[in-house]
């Protein structure tokens, strides 16, 4: 009886130690902001280094390549919980 206590407590603290979904989740949505971040920065970065430097029809073109930095954030769904809330 002994033995069973002690392995089934070892998988229930094993169990707990584990990433869960939960955690995987939040990595990745942490990882997929900070990459659109970078995306938006450069984008722009490059938009008024182009409206910086050339002519009048530089300018132009820079202002229409604006509207392609304006993208819409990707978006996770949240993983799914079972009826015990886990």
């Amino acid at each position: 009886m002994k033995t069973f206590i002690i392995i089934s407590s070892i998988f229930v603290l094993t169990g707990c130690a584990t990433t869960g979904k939960d955690q995987l989740y939040y990595d990745a949505a942490k990882s997929i902001s900070k990459d659109n971040t970078v995306s938006q920065t450069a984008c722009w970065a490059a938009i008024g280094e182009i409206a910086k430097g050339g002519d009048n029809s530089a300018k132009v073109g820079a202002i229409s390549l604006a509207e392609k930095c304006k993208n819409s954030p990707v978006t996770l769904e949240p993983p799914k919980r079972n009826w015990l809330g886990f």
